[in-house]
């Protein structure tokens, strides 16, 4: 969708962005989209970065998304932050979202690694997050299943025993969590964890590239790319040595299929790092709405079909049709939506205009 009005005021159809990956995947995002496998397909993007300002760690550097008139984002939201972000963003933020989404599909299962936290990121890694994320199953295979945290205590010698054994014992020492549609984990910084094959994700994460690759060698990463430029020690010192209890798993866990009208799909604790909000009609009847408050949000339509209007812009007379994989980026400055129809919504938000920690 294009627009001669000002484009603050206006949601945004987003193309793909997906950028090459050591790891297999990516025809389930096509799927998701809507749009048929290229000719040049080479199965390694399995990524799909949304309304990125952040680029790759490694990997060629790619991942700041272009937007249709062939600007590049934070270009734009720098010209104009505050119609963007809204005042309280940029005033407890600054320019930057202070988000990173993605679509993510596991044409394997993924290495077992973990993320820094902001704190072990500011003192090491000169970057002011870390990378605490959370994963919002859109489908997933009979059987799927995630693996997250250390089901007993690992002290760092074993830890380091386990890593430099590159055996099967490093995924056999996290808690497997089988998972289907409607589920949403919360993965605080620092635990580690891996991706089951045959899972197509929404994501939220803290805006970096930041992973510890405890497991590398199956996947052919240079040392230099699996610990961050780090010595292996000092890498392996930001992970989460356990145990991730029963009852402290549950506590990261919910069901965004539950929610009704407009609320969260994640556990409280993802606030201080992104919100992710379901915009569902309560009645599945073609006339039903609900609305929601202005953001800066990266707005996917997880499924049916329906309409999508914003207080302010062209939207306001004019709705935007809207049906299950449009990704659309919708700007503060659009103001309040409202999403009518038999259709749910997921918008995926940076933390609330406080301070970070």
């Amino acid at each position: 969708m294009t627009s001669s009005l000002d484009p603050t005021h206006e949601p945004t159809r987003l193309a793909l962005n997906t950028p090459h990956r050591f790891y297999r995947g990516g025809e389930r995002i096509l799927a998701f989209r809507g749009l048929p496998v290229p000719e040049d397909f080479d199965g390694h993007r399995p990524e799909d970065w949304i309304a990125s300002t952040t680029r790759l760690f490694a990997e060629g550097g790619d991942g700041i998304t272009r937007l249709p008139d062939g600007r590049d984002l934070p270009d734009v939201l720098a010209a104009d932050p505050t119609a963007w972000l809204g005042t309280e963003h940029v005033a407890a933020h600054g320019v930057a979202p202070g988000l990173l989404t993605k679509l993510l599909d596991s044409g394997e299962r993924l290495p077992v690694h973990s993320h820094p936290d902001r704190s072990f990121a500011k003192a090491h890694l000169h970057c002011d997050n870390g990378k605490t994320e959370a994963w919002i199953v859109l489908a997933a295979e009979p059987g799927a299943t995630v693996w997250l945290g250390f089901r007993e205590e690992i002290d760092p010698d074993t830890l380091a025993e386990l890593v430099e054994a590159q055996d099967e014992r490093l995924l056999a020492a996290l808690n497997p969590v089988q998972v289907q549609r409607g589920d949403a984990v919360l993965v605080p910084g620092g635990q580690p964890h891996a991706i089951g094959e045959g899972i197509l994700l929404l994501e939220l994460q803290e805006p970096t590239d930041l992973s510890v690759m405890l497991e590398h060698a199956r996947f052919g990463l240079e040392e230099a790319h699996a610990f961050l430029g780090l010595d292996r020690p000092l890498a392996l010192s930001s992970v989460d040595h356990g145990p991730l209890t029963p009852g402290a798993l549950a506590g990261l866990r919910s069901r965004w299929t539950e929610v009704r009208g407009a609320g969260a799909a994640l556990p409280a604790e993802a606030e201080a790092y992104f919100r992710a909000q379901v915009v569902r009609p309560t009645d599945p009847s073609p006339a039903a709405s609900v609305t929601a408050p202005a953001a800066f949000a990266v707005t996917v339509v997880v499924e049916g079909r329906g309409t999508l209007a914003t207080e302010h812009g062209a939207a306001s007379s004019a709705p935007i049709e809207i049906a299950s994989g449009d990704v659309l980026l919708v700007p503060h400055g659009a103001g309040g939506i409202r999403v009518t129809g038999d259709v749910t919504v997921i918008r995926c938000m940076p933390p609330a205009g406080t301070t970070l920690a």
